[in-house]
């Protein structure tokens, strides 16, 4: 459970910071003169930019409206802000794990938490490893579903050995157990799906979770 809880964390903000609201760069500038910035993510020259008030809010001023606004003047007004807000390039994933678990955009006060959400993943992994025979698929699906399905680590805690929202109840075992050509299909379909329904519908329904929150008394 505790594993889980972080991972969906994780991939919360990590969501928001993908989706975030557009304002001016005037808009950043204000939040950074007063103090009101704590994560930025840029790349490109002019920048494209964006930046956190909380890690659950998020905002992006365009490249095409910053004018010459380049990465070294974003650095030194970064440098110059009191507090100084944490800022990271955008990467693009390279390679076959997933990189969103060890790019978490939030920062925690104690030392080492930018690897919070990655050491809960990895650790997920080992038990998935080390889990005798798992229910639904054998190792090599769940392995495909951990690096290219993106979200098999959060399915695994959440269905293995078995349903968490069927505590420790015995559960019949799964007659046709996914193989790895299957986890693999499986995993191919939801690295296409998720970004889709990420940029489509998730995040609007979180944007809108976020306003009522915001506006109740």
């Amino acid at each position: 459970m505790a594993l889980l809880v972080v991972l969906l964390w994780g991939a919360l903000v990590t969501v928001l910071s993908m989706t975030p609201r557009e304002r001016t760069l005037a808009d950043f500038h204000t939040a950074l003169r007063t103090g009101q910035v704590t994560y930025v993510i840029y790349h490109g020259t002019p920048v494209d930019l964006r930046w956190s008030t909380g890690p659950l809010f998020w905002y992006h001023a365009d490249r095409s409206a910053n004018g010459s606004y380049a990465p070294g003047a974003l650095l030194r007004d970064l440098n110059t802000a009191v507090p100084r807000p944490e800022a990271t390039l955008a990467h693009p994933r390279q390679g076959l794990f997933p990189a969103w678990p060890f790019r978490v955009p939030f920062r925690l006060p104690f030392h080492g938490a930018t690897w919070l959400v990655g050491g809960a993943w990895i650790v997920a992994l080992l038990i998935m490893i080390g889990t005798d025979r798992p229910r639904l698929g054998n190792r090599w699906a769940w392995f495909w579903l951990f690096t290219v399905g993106e979200v098999g680590a959060m399915l695994f805690l959440l269905l293995e050995p078995r349903p968490l929202w069927r505590g420790l109840e015995p559960q019949n075992p799964v007659r046709n157990r996914m193989g790895g050509g299957g986890g693999c299909v499986l995993a191919l379909c939801l690295s296409l799906v998720i970004p889709v329904l990420v940029a489509v519908g998730l995040s609007r329904v979180l944007h809108t979770l976020l306003d009522l929150l915001s506006a109740a008394p």
